[in-house]
């Protein structure tokens, strides 16, 4: 490799004589690989403007005929990432988890953090025109926590008992009692998501996304095209965005590699290092609060004996799992699902260990010769390695789990939440009272196990009231001691979030608060064919 003459061309291109993809073309009869070519430009100091245009393949790991852009319906992978490019929220979070300005530039809380003022962005237009105001906010939260609502967000947004709109671009929300993360609420969620006033499921799809909406088949693929009036102008660089779930890990792997599609938002911990060493794909790891779950119905046979419970909690080598299923791209769990990067943690509860005798001696006290275990990986890239090692491990204890591969299409209807004992996975949240709300508070439409504890949804209360840092540690524990000892919940660890992308896309950047990106790539990345 000739150092010197690639120094040449880098000084060219700083000095305006070469453009990128010359120089990329000219290093790679030198030997240089595209994204190396890249890198050295970048490692020079020379920035790269974002380049308009060009289409870009998302494939999320689900695809089902349930698929909506109706936020109160949202389940599923690839509903959000449709969300994201559609819509827009009225705050959002940043990489760093702070809430930052979306539709709402400003806000601020009174009565101690009961009420809640804010100030809209003005000129944001729908797709079809029309200027966002209040009233479109009103309709879009209260949607969530009418009446006969089945909103997963309905748990998040039931303590609004009051919502006006004061003026065009004022919006004032009071809530029943003091929520000093309200604002991070509403920026996490993507179900929290803005529709125009009157907007109901099957009526043509407009938000105030970049990306307007221009073809979409359930459980097929959608294809929206980047919105000229996007309220934001240093945003949204790509054209065009494709989005159609491919639910089998290695299919998606290969499209990725073989060029058929520019965007994984769920890569395997075991194909991660296969991917990062081709040249042609970029893959991006960032530790989350995002996490694998078994979960136990604790309203039903047999999932409802406290003792199963227990014994299954004690059957998994949650370090192997860590170590052996994600390759060291996450955390070991301990059976609560608030993120470990939080101050609110709880690291004062035991970790449920691996003990095959503890999980004997409860598994005897149920009677039963053996329970089956539903899974699929439409539940999470990992649940049935995951299920497959645990179904070995419970054997050292004298525990028979039978692992029922149950299909990937509509598994979150058919399977999840309708069967004792099943697989699930979640994002990430930045709050413990967001997490733990929507979760496993008595009656939420995602309480997964259908776990209901009194004094669990007291300290829930408790918690948002409390402004002290250490005392608001003190009731998240018991709270989650409460769920650790008792619940329905056997969360093994927390995983990073692994995604991929081809090297032709540029400046992509993963985010802890959720997959892709919390939604930003959306706005940040732009394609250059010269890194193809």
């Amino acid at each position: 490799m000739d150092d010197r003459r690639l120094q040449w061309m880098i000084d060219r291109v700083k000095a305006g004589r070469m453009d990128r993809r010359e120089f990329v073309g000219r290093a790679g009869a030198l030997g240089v690989a595209a994204t190396a070519a890249g890198g050295m430009l970048t490692s020079a100091g020379v920035a790269q403007s974002p380049i308009k245009g060009g289409e870009v393949n998302v494939a999320p790991e689900y695809t089902g005929a349930e698929e909506t852009f109706d936020p109160t319906k949202m389940t599923n992978s690839t509903d959000i990432q449709r969300a994201y490019q559609v819509y827009n929220r009225l705050t959002n979070l940043d990489r760093d988890m702070n809430v930052v300005p979306n539709l709402a530039v400003e806000w601020e809380a009174a009565d101690n953090a009961s009420k809640w003022t804010f100030k809209l962005r003005e000129g944001v237009e729908f797709h079809d025109g029309k200027t966002l105001d209040a009233e479109d906010i009103v309709y879009s939260l209260g949607e969530h926590i009418k009446e006969g609502s089945e909103s997963p967000s309905k748990p998040l947004l039931a303590p609004i008992v009051d919502m006006k709109a004061d003026g065009p671009n004022v919006l004032v929300v009071t809530l029943d009692s003091g929520n000093a993360d309200f604002p991070v609420t509403l920026g996490h969620d993507y179900h929290t998501s803005i529709v125009q006033a009157g907007w109901k499921d099957g009526d043509p799809v407009v938000g105030t996304g970049p990306y307007r909406l221009e073809e979409f088949t359930p459980g097929l693929a959608s294809v929206t095209e980047k919105f000229a009036n996007y309220w934001n102008e240093d945003a949204g660089h790509v054209q065009t965005f494709v989005t159609q779930g491919i639910p089998d890990n290695t299919a998606r792997s290969s499209a990725l590699r073989s060029g058929d599609i520019d965007i994984d938002p769920n890569v395997e911990p075991r194909v991660a290092g296969l991917l990062s060493e081709d040249p042609n794909v970029r893959v991006h790891s960032t530790a989350s609060g995002s996490w694998f779950a078994w979960i136990m119905a604790t309203d039903r046979a047999p999932t409802d004996d406290l003792n199963l419970r227990l014994a299954m909690k004690h059957c998994a080598d949650r370090s192997f799992l860590v170590d052996n299923v994600l390759l060291g791209h996450g955390k070991v769990g301990n059976d609560f699902p608030v993120n470990p990067g939080l101050p609110t943690y709880c690291d004062a509860i035991p970790q449920h260990d691996y003990d095959p005798e503890k999980a004997k001696w409860h598994w005897d006290k149920t009677g039963l010769g053996s329970i089956e275990l539903a899974v699929s990986n439409a539940a999470h890239a990992n649940a049935i390695d995951a299920s497959v090692i645990l179904q070995e491990q419970a054997r050292a204890a004298g525990i028979e789990i039978g692992v029922n591969r149950v299909p990937d299409d509509g598994y979150w209807s058919h399977t999840w939440m309708q069967v004792p004992f099943c697989a699930t996975g979640w994002n990430s949240r930045p709050t413990a009272d967001g997490i733990l709300t929507v979760a496993h508070a008595c009656g939420g439409s995602w309480n997964e196990t259908f776990w209901c504890n009194e004094r669990f949804d007291e300290l829930l209360v408790m918690g948002r009231l409390e402004t002290d840092d250490a005392k608001r540690l003190e009731i998240y524990c018991e709270a989650c001691t409460l769920l650790h000892d008792d619940g329905g919940l056997f969360l093994p660890f927390f995983t990073n979030y692994i995604e991929a992308t081809a090297a032709r896309v540029q400046n992509y950047h993963g985010s802890p608060a959720f997959a892709q990106g919390a939604g930003w790539p959306y706005e940040e990345i732009w394609v250059d064919e010269s890194m193809a």
